[in-house]
């Protein structure tokens, strides 16, 4: 797999990890954002509590998969030709994607648990 779809595989990942933990949580943040911004047509965002452990499971399969691409082990290959990676070498591009990436976890586990810490903050 050449660089380049790999990377944008691992991009899709992760975006689609926090979108998946935002699906988790939307039966609690949504209410709290309607409460707040007075929308009050929101509130039937609460039947979505059941879905929760599937979006969680599903954010969870995307981070995972974005760490595999991120942390496993690659033959040496040469970079594509007018790609990042040979402005500014293999290293340094997959560093700042697993910086990246702990990124992107911080905020999908933020938006996951959610519905545990959010008493504490706002209650």
């Amino acid at each position: 797999m050449d660089e380049q779809r790999e990377r944008g595989l691992a991009r899709a990942g992760m975006g689609a990890s926090v979108l998946a933990a935002f699906a988790a949580s939307i039966c609690c943040i949504g209410p709290i954002a309607a409460a707040v911004f007075g929308l009050s047509s929101l509130g039937f965002l609460v039947k979505y509590e059941s879905l929760r452990p599937l979006f969680a499971g599903i954010a969870g399969a995307f981070l995972a998969g974005a760490f595999y691409l991120a942390y496993r082990k690659r033959p040496e290959a040469a970079c594509a030709t007018d790609s990042i990676c040979e402005t500014h070498g293999p290293e340094r591009v997959r560093k700042i994607n697993r910086i990246a990436l702990w990124i992107v976890a911080a905020v999908a586990v933020a938006i996951l648990t959610f519905p545990t810490w959010s008493s504490w903050v706002l209650g």
